[in-house]
């Protein structure tokens, strides 16, 4: 039973999920850098525009590139692909303060470990829900 379901898993399509959350991170530092660098933009605007050109950004490569989910509603897909994103960065602040705050572990140390956890939970509410009609990949 184990063994079918790891042949069943798309690890293709978790490695194209890693690699864009990648560039999407870079594109959200560098877009962070240069308005605050070279633009002087007030931090918070600058981290509110760089956050939402990197979530753009991942939404439209997942939906193309990763899970081929051309043919649904792009609105309806944008908004689950919100709130999976949402719920898990509300999770990672829980998990964050739990950390830090009460068990004094090293911010990056949970971060880290954190950021592992809600990917693959990113990852399966995408393929299972985000980008699909009927639930199935």
């Amino acid at each position: 039973m184990f063994q079918n379901l790891l042949q069943q898993f798309p690890f293709r399509k978790l490695v194209k999920f890693v690699i864009t959350g990648g560039i999407a991170l870079s594109i959200d530092v560098g877009v962070y850098y240069f308005l605050t660098r070279c633009e002087d933009f007030y931090y918070l605007w600058a981290r509110t525009l760089s956050l939402s050109v990197a979530i753009v950004w991942s939404f439209l490569v997942n939906r193309f590139w990763t899970f081929h989910a051309t043919e649904g509603d792009i609105r309806w897909q944008a908004a689950k692909f919100i709130i999976v994103i949402g719920s898990t960065s509300l999770l990672t602040l829980a998990f964050m303060h739990i950390g830090v705050t009460i068990l004094n572990l090293h911010d990056f140390s949970v971060l880290f470990a954190v950021a592992v956890f809600t990917t693959l939970i990113n990852f399966s509410g995408h393929l299972l829900w985000s980008y699909t009609e009927k639930g199935r990949y």
